[in-house]
């Protein structure tokens, strides 16, 4: 079945989808801006057994079940999934962009709370699931654009069910987000979600990845087993730094228990108590004015440390907190 801008797919129920441009392409297939029964915009997701039908099958059925099965507003959702044609196709809903497209520069902290809040919000709730999603960056971090900003977690191809094991041995991860302990033991657990939520997080407060990808596998692998990105965390002295860095520790058992801990210590700092003050008190009818330091990040243009500094990008960060006792080495 040859598939293009124009074309429509029917799947077996007799749902008709007009398929429009091609969003991205994968190892896997491809996706297409669609519209759905009753003109409903989607995203159709399809799945090419180009080499192993079964292999592609298998993990079309894998994601398009989970997704189908696991519920939230931050988890992308899903309407239909079918095979036809000889190809397996998956309709999701229709997001704006990746997040990985606003990445040229860093984050206000105000935002990186609110994205990270949707975020671990999601992940909670895969971990109370059972589930390790093992690929959370952000190009499989979904945008919706609005009154206000919506994330959404997706491709769940490579996810895990724990099935009340404390560790899985992931199949494939991306160089670029593997945890210390799929390096050292061959395994994830809730905890490298937690890593690799840290990963994002270092990158949208920063603008610049905390793994150097540029120098090859081996060389990331040693960043890893080194605590490098833990390391560059704490050199940014900021209070989001500090968290990251707990998130990056080295040694799973030393990082935060879960999600909802993580939010715990996003939800004190300034940025958002000061934000979710200022809504309250507007929500009560106080005429008072709000100050700028009630709804805006406090901001530092000293320049970023060399090595974590984008090019040509203002810093800005909170003032530092305090040392995180029962530290690791």
């Amino acid at each position: 079945m040859e598939l293009r801008s124009g074309s429509s797919v029917v799947s077996p129920a007799g749902k008709v989808y007009l398929l429009g441009e091609r969003l991205g392409d994968g190892s896997f297939g491809e996706v297409f801006d669609a519209l759905g029964p009753f003109d409903q915009p989607c995203a159709v997701k399809v799945f090419r057994p180009r080499q192993d039908p079964g292999l592609v099958r298998e993990q079309w059925l894998k994601e398009a079940s989970r997704l189908y099965r696991l519920r939230h507003p931050h988890i992308v959702y899903v309407y239909d999934y079918f095979e036809a044609g000889g190809l397996f196709f998956l309709v999701m809903e229709r997001c704006d962009h990746t997040l990985e497209v606003m990445l040229s520069a860093p984050f206000t902290d105000r935002l990186v709370i609110e994205v990270m809040r949707q975020l671990l919000f999601a992940a909670q709730y895969l971990s109370d699931n059972e589930v390790v999603h093992n690929d959370i960056h952000a190009g499989n971090v979904l945008v919706v654009q609005g009154a206000d900003l919506i994330v959404k977690l997706s491709d769940l191809g490579i996810a895990q069910d724990l099935y009340g094991r404390q560790q899985v041995r992931p199949e494939l991860v991306q160089h670029r987000i593997m945890a210390p302990e799929l390096i050292a033991g061959g395994y994830s657990t809730k905890q490298s979600d937690l890593y690799q939520l840290g990963l994002l997080m270092y990158f949208m407060h920063t603008g610049q990845a905390a793994i150097d990808t540029s120098a090859g596998y081996d060389s990331m692998v040693a960043e890893i087993r080194d605590g490098a990105p833990r390391a560059r965390a704490e050199a940014l002295g900021t209070q989001l730094g500090e968290i990251i860095s707990v998130m990056l520790r080295r040694h799973e058992q030393y990082r935060y228990a879960s999600p909802a801990q993580v939010w715990e210590d996003l939800r004190k700092l300034d940025p958002w108590s000061q934000a979710r003050e200022a809504a309250v008190s507007s929500r009560r009818g106080n005429t008072e004015p709000v100050t700028p330091a009630a709804t805006e990040t406090r901001r530092d243009t000293s320049p970023l440390p060399e090595s974590v500094a984008a090019p040509g990008a203002p810093r800005n960060d909170t003032l530092r907190a305090p040392p995180v006792e029962g530290d690791e080495e």
